[in-house]
């Protein structure tokens, strides 16, 4: 693990930010290879890497530990899926310990799928209810073999689709409610998308009467109002992959096709509100695939025909409000481009930041996130990146992309792996060490005005608390040293608000002149504005750390004077007995 002194930590990381558009937090070092990773909205990390030859565990950023060792045996392999604050991480993985061909669902230490599913067992996580109840999926002699899904030890799909089951969850929402397509008996010969209020276990088939018979449809996502995105093709359709907002069929109204000679094939991405992404083809695209986006009860716009031109080949990823990310290819391009649409304007984020025109092979560019208000994560390669593989934010503002690798690890010749992000931007990645035979992760937070603010509590304190200035030490979760530290003064009412570093912190070390020094413990993320109320103890006149003889001695040598030294601990002005008292009531306490 790497150490540092407190403070070169400082300067380290002050240097590293000036300038930047994100701050840069090493999580760890050292890692064969790289699997999967979640980021909480909230900030907290977790990936699985190689740090041992031949076994992938997962790791928690407190303490960077290895989290699944000791549970697992040897020949592990493991990945993170869901992070829920009551219940905690919800992981999937396999080996020694669980028995030959067993993959069993975690949430924290506590087998959830074992029991549930008997001997032959394979289990996938998935998400957590908002009570923190896991929803996963898996097969086991328990239940026949048959794949099935369950909320914590409750089947959710066999009495709905009967033998020879085949069910997979897609889309859980903040209301509770389930997306999930499945086959069996009770469906005959087709596969159908259902919707499931977990509250109630009410189950809705989705896709039945818009398709018909001869049905096989496939479950997307779900938006906050448990509207159903989907793709599907029975009769009543012509056999033809249509997508579907609930019963409607988005695609047929745009892009046709009746026969043979004139089909359509169209493929559902996601949604956000009213608006979802798909991706289509028929005569009307000259069966070149395009990207639409299409607002229900608006219209739909094709983002690719005239962005690409002929000979396209296009897909959606991502969809925020009304910001879209796509991918594609085509004639006025040459290469493979990401693209960011929003009402009326459409941006080729790899052209923007790479160049070359439209001369083929110079550069590539695949989309990773959207946000809303137009920024986006995306990775990319070109001469400038020595073609590896960089990964990039894009702030549709500025019109620019930040290389996140070259701000991180300056000039090294490196590939990135994207891992996870969340809602805040905030993104968590990976890339070569410089011998690139290890990988180092990495958490980036973007680099934007960020203040801790609000209440403390100082007992007996009564002079003007806009003269007592607060230390912030921040402490880095990954070596234990501080990070940044920042001084400010109070406001007046014992309120504060005092610029900070943005990122994740494991510890936060709070000092104030005539004031024991307070640790306030944990993991936490400083982003824009964050509240943190505490209180202070009145009395270490000498400042270190401990209200013992050495003060009394203080308070007492400068009793009677008018001062603002800080014998006068009450602020008031003076030294009396009120400094003294502040002393002997709070005598032999001693600091963090």
């Amino acid at each position: 693990m790497r150490t540092i002194s407190g403070v070169l930590g400082v300067l380290t990381l002050t240097i590293g930010v000036y300038g930047q558009t994100f701050v840069h937090q090493k999580l760890g070092e050292n890692f064969r290879q790289i699997g999967t990773g979640i980021l909480t909205e909230s900030g907290l990390p977790f990936w699985s890497a190689e740090a041992t030859a031949g076994n992938l565990d997962v790791f928690k950023i407190t303490g960077n530990s290895n989290f699944t060792a000791a549970l697992l045996g040897a020949n592990r392999i493991a990945n993170p899926v869901a992070y829920h604050p009551t219940a905690g991480l919800m992981w999937e993985g396999s080996g020694s310990s669980l028995g030959s061909g067993n993959t069993d669902v975690f949430v924290e230490t506590a087998n959830i799928s074992a029991s549930v599913l008997g001997t032959g067992r394979i289990a996938f996580g998935f998400r957590f209810t908002s009570a923190g109840q896991p929803i996963w999926y898996g097969s086991g002699s328990s239940n026949s073999n048959q794949l099935d899904i369950f909320r914590g030890s409750t089947n959710l799909t066999a009495s709905v689709l009967g033998s020879s089951r085949d069910a997979v969850p897609t889309a859980l929402n903040a209301n509770d409610v389930l997306l999930w397509d499945g086959a069996g008996s009770n469906l005959g010969l087709n596969r159908d998308v259902f919707r499931t209020n977990l509250s109630n276990l009410s189950t809705t088939n989705l896709s039945q009467s818009p398709l018909g018979s001869n049905r096989f449809a496939v479950a997307v996502a779900l938006n906050a109002n448990n509207d159903a995105v989907w793709y599907g093709a029975g009769s009543n359709n012509g056999d033809y992959n249509d997508v579907f907002f609930n019963g409607t069929n988005v695609s047929f109204p745009v892009i046709g096709g009746a026969n043979i000679a004139n089909p359509r094939d169209a493929v559902a991405f996601d949604v956000s509100g009213n608006n979802l992404i798909w991706a289509g083809r028929s005569a009307t695209t000259s069966q070149f695939y395009d990207s639409f986006a299409t607002t229900i009860g608006g219209g739909t716009t094709n983002m690719s025909q005239s962005a690409l031109g002929s000979g396209r080949d296009s897909y959606p990823v991502d969809i925020e409000g009304a910001s879209v990310l796509w991918d594609g290819i085509g004639g006025n391009t040459n290469n493979y481009d990401v693209f960011v649409t929003r009402p009326n304007l459409t941006r080729n984020l790899s052209l923007l930041r790479f160049g070359g025109g439209a001369t083929a092979g110079v550069r590539e560019g695949y989309g990773v996130a959207v946000f809303s208000n137009g920024n986006a994560f995306w990775v990319g390669k070109h001469s400038s990146t020595n073609n590896k593989t960089h990964l990039f934010h894009y702030n549709w503002t500025s019109n620019a992309s930040a290389n996140l690798v070259q701000e991180a690890v300056g000039s090294r010749d490196t590939e990135a792996i994207y891992l996870a992000h969340n809602g805040a931007e905030q993104v968590l990645w990976a890339v070569q060490d410089s011998a690139g035979t290890r990988y180092e992760v990495y958490l980036s937070t973007p680099n934007i005005a960020t203040t801790l603010q609000g209440t403390v509590t100082i007992a007996g304190f009564a002079g003007n608390t806009s003269q007592i200035a607060l230390t912030i030490r921040q402490y880095d979760p990954y070596t234990g040293n501080i990070a940044a530290a920042h001084t400010g003064n109070m406001n007046p009412g014992f309120t504060y608000s005092i610029a900070v570093t943005p990122g994740l912190y494991d510890g936060l070390r709070i000092t104030a002149p005539r004031c024991l020094a307070r640790n306030i413990p944990g993991l936490r993320r400083l982003l824009g504005a964050t509240t943190l109320d505490f209180s202070l103890t009145l009395g270490d006149v000498n400042g270190d750390n401990v209200i013992d003889d050495a003060d009394l001695l203080e308070v007492l040598f400068n009793f009677g004077n008018s001062t603002n030294a800080p014998a006068d601990l009450n602020g008031d002005g003076v030294v009396d007995d009120a400094d003294l008292l502040i002393v002997l009531f709070n005598f032999g306490a001693q600091g963090d």
